[in-house]
């Protein structure tokens, strides 16, 4: 407020600007510091309000519940009655077929749509294809990626379809729109550098005898990642009680994952090993120097803070942000392998993450998908570099 004030009084203007994450690297750093101390409003506090007031920016936002009673009385039921009632309830139930976060982004796609359309005087809803297809060329025109394309004909599709409306995406002339900036922005995919069991060694024979709290859970979140397959989502999600120690393996329950679409959950089994870079022997180092766990739904991996010379996991229930462990995990790495391109996503897949070193080693395929938690063979191949040994068992068996 004072700074509101002093704007005024002076007659400063400020103007915002954006600016990239490497030309804004200190305070980008500091933004992403967690205080011990922080507080905030928990989730289900949203949630009950969400839930007293009948909260549905989507319903509301394309009318959905007004279109479905309005068909409901076209076919004939009578207002007022038990079938009426349902309607709103219908209504709901249709946005309930995709996640939150898709409803999301697909409502703030069209409702972009819907303002530059409705700027010259047409409808959005139900929406003209050509129309559609000039309102892609416009954004292909301001150097528009691939992406924005696909999120405009996803929310414009999304919104006709929970209305009944014929959908103008599948229009020949906006198909071509679509696949032309395909070929327009298409660039060639650049895979991380591989990291193999070998690094992971001798990353964690550096730090056997380490006792700093922020190391062991950087190899902690390392192994974890590795050994389950893990995307950077699935692995700070995880909490105390989702990880069962055995008497040789541990049980890693993910409840939430990318590919179980319907919230079934899935258990993947890491064996206990004989190296330093054991997952559960590093889990329960790990464990002793947490000490003892108040709450198990608390998240495993939470932002550290550090007193003099200790540190602590931060008090609040706070996952760690993909900037943080980036921050921290790349530097371990990289101070065994020297300056390669690696990610948080190399530990799954890359040049030759988990998923390559258990396929090279002749693991079951049917195993080796369901502890990827992949549907199918060509989603898993994705994931997996074959070995220049078997590659070359090809040209061997010629024979020539």
């Amino acid at each position: 407020m004072s700074v509101h004030g002093l704007c005024k009084e002076e007659n400063i203007q400020l103007n915002c600007k954006w600016l990239p994450r490497t030309a804004n690297k200190t305070a980008d750093t500091l933004s992403r510091m967690s205080d011990c101390d922080d507080w905030a409003i928990k989730q289900g506090v949203f949630e009950y309000f969400d839930e007293a007031w009948e909260l549905n920016f989507d319903i509301a936002g394309i009318g959905l519940q007004d279109r479905v009673r309005k068909i409901a009385l076209d076919s004939g039921v009578k207002p007022g009655s038990y079938l009426d009632d349902l309607c709103p309830h219908m209504s709901v139930l249709i946005l309930s077929s995709k996640s939150d976060n898709t409803n999301k982004n697909y409502f703030n796609a069209f409702k972009r749509w819907e303002t530059f359309i409705k700027s010259y005087g047409h409808s959005a809803l139900p929406a003209n294809p050509i129309y559609v297809a000039l309102y892609l060329t416009h954004l292909l025109d301001n150097g528009a990626t691939q992406h924005p394309i696909n999120s405009a004909v996803y929310g414009i599709k999304w919104a006709h379809d929970c209305l009944g409306f014929t959908d103008p995406t599948k229009n020949s002339v906006v198909l071509s729109i679509q696949e032309a900036a395909r070929r327009k922005v298409s660039k060639t995919v650049n895979k991380k550098e591989p990291i193999t069991e070998e690094v992971l060694i001798e990353l964690c024979s550096k730090f056997q005898e380490s006792t700093d709290l922020l190391i062991v859970r950087n190899l902690t979140m390392i192994l974890f990642s590795f050994a389950c397959f893990l995307r950077f989502d699935e692995l700070s999600s995880l909490c105390f009680n989702d990880v069962l120690i055995r008497d040789d393996y541990l049980v890693i329950c993910i409840r939430k994952s990318k590919t179980d679409q319907y919230r079934q959950g899935n258990e993947v089994l890491i064996s206990k090993g004989d190296t330093p870079a054991c997952p559960l022997s590093m889990y329960q180092r790990y464990l002793g120097l947490i000490g003892d766990v108040d709450d198990k739904h608390f998240f495993v991996f939470r932002p550290i803070f550090r007193s003099k010379d200790n540190c602590k996991l931060i008090y609040k229930n706070k996952k760690i942000s993909y900037s943080a462990a980036r921050n921290n995990i790349i530097p371990l790495i990289k101070s065994v392998v020297g300056e390669v391109d690696i990610g948080l996503h190399s530990f799954r897949s890359g040049g030759g993450g988990g998923a390559t070193v258990a396929a090279n080693a002749s693991v079951d395929d049917r195993c080796l998908k369901r502890h990827g938690r992949w549907k199918t063979d060509s989603l898993k191949d994705g994931y997996i570099v074959d070995s220049v040994e078997k590659r070359l068992l090809v040209s061997k068996s010629l024979g020539l």
